[in-house]
Formats: structure tokens, C-alpha cells, sequence
């Protein structure tokens, strides 16, 4: 047992920095790791500890480039807006926090729903398979028609179209992998574009940070992140949705309420990470990246799969104290900075690492997500329907048309 808590502690640490390092995700080490295991005198469970703590530990620390620099992955990207607005009110701790208790509740849930999750999903995953497609276009209707305003029903219904246009043609692309090309186009369409218009501000120093604010726990954050667990839940069942589209339908649900929305996205992120090994053991279809690299060196069982979640616990406690002591240490940073210096090292930071991981396609990538990313900001309309770019390819793989 002690072997593998020393595993799931690697864990953690492997997950703070993928979280932390915007661009390195936790896909990528997990292949690396995968190339690697043949030579490790690891065993097939050290080997799937470790990946596990560094899957959730990912899932709580990549809030932090969010909060602070604006810089997005694809589960953090809806967040992105709520939170950086948030530390521009001088209430990056509550951010801080808010993503913390959500991760922590989410994982919560997750548990509580585990063993009905066992029969739920199988029964659940065929007969569902072909309801998807009217589900993601009640969602995207229904986000386009909250806009009221003709003007702006049909600038968000444009943004769909051309985000979706995007997200085909981020598909159908061959020069680089589809988990390489998520981080410029989510970078450019959900970070880039905010750095860009934080830069029209005239405002060059930060509201002082207020690092007092307390979080309680209510019927409303109870609620918010367990439906978050139940989104979680979804992404485990529907084939083919990850968290930032089901966190379209969260948005519908939580309207303007930020603090739901950040809870509820956070709950998301977290539990699918139990999910995604519950579909690997119930319907043998892991649902991220490491469930798969972990279905490839061991054969998941009940007894593997309680374990499993065991460390998953261990982590995510750890997970926790550093995501709260980490936001805390990078309070104290950016109150020293200037804020449109730091808005330009983000900008320059993204760019280097976009180049440096995907090069110069990643880079014209990035620029035509920035580009479409600017459109709901500078219209006044909300940034969920820049979602389109996820939402119509796969709406289009459920209704059979190749891309």
C-alpha cells in the first residue's frame, strides 16, 4: 500500500506541472510514459498509480493559468472568462477556491454515484448513442435564442457557424494530431482573444487582491457541483462529447450565475476522471487519453478499479491543499506586476509555447481562433457559442457525414 501512495504522490507532482504548464498536457506525458513502461521496473498498477494521481491532479492545478494569465485547456476554457473576471475584481481567491470545491465536491459525487455508475452506463451508452445529435442542437438553439435580441441571435448563430467551420477543418487537418491542435485553437479562441481585449484598458495596475474571502458550503455550491458530476456522468456515457460540450448544456442550466458555472465546470473536469475508467471497466471505451494508455499495460477488474479510485481520493485531498497554497503564492505575484506587462508576457508566453508545440500551423491555427474568439466580445454575445468548434463536427459525425 505504501508503494502505491509513493506512486499516486508522483502522481501529484507530474499533475501540478502539466497543470501549471500551459500547453503540456496530460495526454502527452501520459504517452510518454506509456513509450517509457516497457523499461521501468515499475509494475502494471505502480505504472497506472502514478498516471491516475497525475489525472486528477491535472484536473484541479490547470485552473490557476486560467485564473491568472487567461491561458486555457479545452476542459478549462468556458471557465476561463468567469475567473479572470473575477481577479480583475480583486477576487482571484474566491476563484481560486471556487475551482477547488467544485474539483473536491465533483470527485464527491462522482463517488456517491459510482456504483450505480456501473449499471447505469452500460444500459445507458447504445441507447442514447442516437439521441446525441438533437441533443447538441436543442442545447445550441437554445444558447442562440437566449441572446433575445434579433442583432445578436444573428451574430451568435454567425460565431457558431464559423467556429464550427474552424473545428472542421481542425479535424479534417493532417499535420498535426487532433490533442495538438486543441491547445491553439482553444488558446487563441478563449486566451488570446481576453489578453487581446484587456489590453484596450487603460488600466495598468490590478485591484488589490483580497486573499480573505470565504467560501461556504451551501444548497447552492451542493447543487451546482453535483450536477457538474452528473455532467461528468454524460461525458462518461455519450460517445464522443468531452467536458467543454457538455459544459454548453451547463451554461444553459446555470445562465449568468458565475460562481454555479465555475463550480459546476470544475465538478465536470474532476469527475470525469472517475468516468472515464468506470466506461473503461463497464463498456471497455475509455473516455481520455490516460484511461486508454492505462487500458493498454492493465487489465481493469473490480478490485483494480476500487484502487484505483483510492488513489484518485488520496490525490484529489492532496490535489486540494496545493491548488488553494499555489493560487495563494500567485496572488502574491501578480499584485507586484503591472498588469498590462503581464498581459503581454501571457500573450508572448502563448505564443512561444503554441510555436514551440505545434508550430507555424499551430500558430495560423491560433490566429484564426483569435480572431473568432474576438467576435462575442466585441458584440456583447456570450462566448459559449464559440463552442460551435467542437459541437458541429460531432454533430455532423452523428448524423453521418464524413468530415
Amino acid at each position: 500500500m505504501i508503494n502505491f501512495l509513493a506512486y499516486a504522490l508522483l502522481g501529484c507532482l507530474l499533475g501540478t506541472i502539466t497543470g501549471l504548464t500551459p500547453g503540456l498536457h496530460v495526454n502527452t506525458i501520459a504517452l510518454i510514459g506509456l513509450s517509457l513502461y516497457p523499461r521501468l521496473p515499475l509494475s502494471p498498477i505502480e505504472f497506472s498509480a502514478a498516471m491516475v494521481g497525475m489525472a486528477v491532479t491535472h484536473t484541479f492545478l490547470d485552473f490557476i493559468p486560467s485564473i491568472y494569465l487567461g491561458v486555457p485547456e479545452e476542459e478549462t476554457a468556458l471557465a476561463v472568462l468567469p475567473t479572470h473576471q473575477l481577479l480583475l475584481q480583486g477576487r482571484a481567491i474566491e476563484a481560486v477556491k471556487l475551482t477547488a470545491y467544485g474539483s473536491l465536491l465533483g470527485l464527491f459525487f462522482a463517488l456517491l454515484l459510482l456504483i450505480p455508475s456501473l449499471y447505469i452506463i452500460p444500459v445507458v451508452y447504445e441507447g442514447l448513442r442516437s439521441f446525441i445529435v438533437y441533443i447538441l442542437l436543442i442545447a445550441v438553439a437554445a444558447l442562440i435564442l437566449r441572446e433575445r435580441e434579433k442583432n445578436k441571435i444573428v451574430v451568435a448563430a454567425a460565431i457558431v457557424f464559423l467556429s464550427g467551420s474552424l473545428g472542421i477543418l481542425m479535424f479534417k487537418q493532417k499535420i498535426l494530431s487532433t490533442t495538438e491542435v486543441l491547445f491553439p485553437v482553444f488558446v487563441g479562441m478563449y486566451g488570446l482573444s481576453n489578453i487581446i481585449y484587456s489590453l484596450r484598458s487603460k488600466q495598468s495596475t490590478m485591484l488589490p487582491q483580497d486573499e480573505y474571502i470565504e467560501i461556504e458550503v451551501d444548497r447552492k455550491m451542493l447543487s451546482s457541483s453535483f450536477l457538474g458530476a452528473l455532467g461528468g456522468l454524460m461525458v462518461g456515457i455519450l460517445p464522443a462529447m468531452s467536458p467543454s460540450q457538455v459544459g454548453v448544456l451547463m451554461y444553459e442550466l446555470m445562465g449568468s450565475n458565475i460562481r454555479s458555472f465555475i463550480l459546476s465546470v470544475s465538478a465536470i473536469n474532476t469527475s470525469d476522471a472517475i468516468y472515464s475508467f468506470v466506461s473503461l471497466y463497464t463498456i471497455n471505451n475509455p473516455r481520455s487519453g490516460v484511461a486508454t494508455m492505462i487500458g493498454k499495460v492493465l487489465e481493469i477488474d473490480y478490485n483494480t478499479l476500487m484502487l484505483l479510485v483510492g488513489v484518485m481520493c488520496v490525490t484529489a485531498f492532496i490535489a486540494t491543499i496545493l491548488h488553494v497554497k499555489i493560487g495563494r503564492l500567485a496572488i502574491n505575484l501578480v499584485e507586484r506586476v503591472n498588469y498590462r506587462r503581464l498581459s503581454v508576457f501571457s500573450m508572448i508566453l502563448v505564443l512561444v509555447l503554441v510555436y514551440g508545440i505545434t508550430g507555424f500551423y499551430g500558430l495560423y491555427m491560433s490566429l484564426l481562433a483569435t480572431s473568432i474568439g474576438l467576435l462575442p466580445i466585441f458584440s456583447g454575445v456570450s462566448r459559449t457559442h464559440c463552442m460551435g468548434v467542437l459541437i458541429i463536427p460531432t454533430t455532423l459525425y452523428f448524423l453521418g457525414i464524413s468530415l
